[in-house]
């Protein structure tokens, strides 16, 4: 009887421990972004809404404009999928990176263009 109380004790114990009390960083909002394109800065500017710990979002530059979906927070870490358009034609960027309260930053992937590092600033 003893052995089996402290078991349940042992792995409530454990339970416990694996549970994690952390919530996903909040990105919404607007967002100035500056991605560095092969020596060339291109500024976008971003409108994220957040529900949860998923996101969806939209995007405005001088080479055009965009959407964000598949939008997934976990703690400081974001992914996500930029549909942008470039040069006339929709391309697709696998979006990563982290935010630190109003400041963000990452890369955006796609085989053609490479990976893009980007940072951001959330818009006051």
């Amino acid at each position: 009887m003893k052995i089996s109380i402290l078991l349940l004790t042992l792995v409530l114990s454990l339970t416990a421990f694996g549970t994690s009390t952390s919530t996903a960083a909040d990105i919404s909002g607007k967002w100035s972004l500056a991605a560095d394109a092969g020596g060339q800065v291109v500024y976008v500017s971003v409108d994220l809404k957040q529900t949860g710990d998923t996101f969806t979002g939209t995007t405005s530059s001088d080479m055009g404009g965009g959407t964000i979906d598949g939008g997934k927070v976990t703690d400081k870490s974001f992914t996500a999928t930029l549909h942008a358009t470039v040069q006339g034609s929709v391309v697709d960027f696998a979006m990563s990176g982290t935010v630190e309260g109003d400041k963000m930053s990452g890369t955006l992937n796609n085989p053609q263009f490479g990976s893009i590092p980007f940072t951001a600033t959330k818009d006051k």
